[in-house]
């Protein structure tokens, strides 16, 4: 589902038309692309593992400080609801 298709349709007629696992999986892959995909968040934890503050790393990534402060949040996330 395209992004036009999915505002042409009002919220009921999208809800009888999809299930509620295709809208979720849609929403998961909509909005804005990331900035840091898989192989430069796994740089990141490597950086911040050898020491490198979060500065240091945006710097090196060639993203913002905030950037790299959410992804930092994002993993800390992860590792909390896998415990």
């Amino acid at each position: 589902m395209t992004v036009a298709e999915m505002a042409s349709l009002g919220g009921r007629a999208r809800a009888r038309k999809y299930t509620k696992a295709e809208l979720r999986n849609f929403a998961k892959r909509a909005g804005r692309p990331t900035k840091l995909d898989g192989r430069a968040r796994r740089n990141l934890r490597q950086l911040l593992a050898a020491g490198r503050s979060q500065a240091e790393c945006a710097a090196e990534l060639g993203v913002s400080v905030r950037t790299v402060g959410r992804a930092v949040a994002e993993m800390r996330a992860d590792v909390r609801s896998c415990s």
